[in-house]
C-alpha cells in the first residue's frame, strides 16, 4: 500500500509541473568555438619583403558556429601587431557547404593596423587594411568544407605553402 501511495506521489510530482509548462524550454547549442584542424603555412619571408615571425610561420583559423543557424564567423586565432609588410597581405576564407553546394568567399586582415589612415602619407598603397578583422559567412546548415589562403598584392598571388584546411558542421 505505501508503494503505491508513493508511486502515486513520485507520478503527480513528476506530471504537475510537465502539465503546467514549468521545466519545458527550447533546446539550443551554445555558440561552439574552434579552431580549422590545418593552420595557414605561409610561404618563406625573406628580407626586405619579409615580416617578423620567422622564415615560415603559421596562421590558425578560429571558427565559431551556433551564433545563428547556416552561418561561421572566422577570424586569425591570433591577431598579429602591425608591421609595414602585413599592408600587402590578407587571408582569403573559401567554403562549400557540401549538402547544398552553395560556396563563397571572403577576406580578411590577420594583423591590427596601428596607423593613422587620416594623414595624407599614410592613405596610399595596399587596401588590405580596408578588410575586417572577422568576417561572417552564410554558409546554410550542414557540413561545410573551408579553405583559407595567404595572399600578397606584390607579386599578387598567395604565398601559402599549405593553405587552412577544415570542415564543419553548421547547425
Amino acid at each position: 500500500m505505501q508503494r503505491s501511495i508513493r508511486r502515486a506521489a513520485a507520478a503527480i510530482a513528476v506530471s504537475v509541473p510537465l502539465v503546467l509548462g514549468a521545466g519545458v524550454g527550447t533546446a539550443t547549442a551554445a555558440p561552439t568555438t574552434s579552431e580549422l584542424l590545418v593552420p595557414v603555412v605561409t610561404g618563406p619571408q625573406f628580407v626586405p619583403a619579409g615580416v617578423p615571425g620567422g622564415l615560415i610561420q603559421t596562421i590558425p583559423i578560429r571558427a565559431v558556429v551556433g551564433e545563428k543557424p547556416g552561418e561561421v564567423r572566422f577570424s586569425a586565432a591570433d591577431i598579429r601587431p602591425y608591421y609595414y609588410q602585413f599592408n600587402y597581405r590578407h587571408l582569403t576564407v573559401n567554403w562549400r557547404n557540401l549538402s547544398t553546394g552553395e560556396a563563397g568567399s571572403a577576406g580578411l586582415r590577420h594583423w591590427n593596423d596601428e596607423i593613422d589612415r587620416t594623414q595624407p602619407a599614410n592613405q596610399g598603397g595596399s587596401q588590405a587594411f580596408r578588410l575586417p578583422l572577422e568576417v561572417t559567412a552564410r554558409t546554410g546548415t550542414g557540413p561545410v568544407f573551408v579553405t583559407v589562403t595567404h595572399d600578397r598584392e606584390n607579386p599578387d598571388a598567395s604565398n601559402a605553402l599549405i593553405p587552412g584546411l577544415g570542415v564543419l558542421f553548421v547547425p
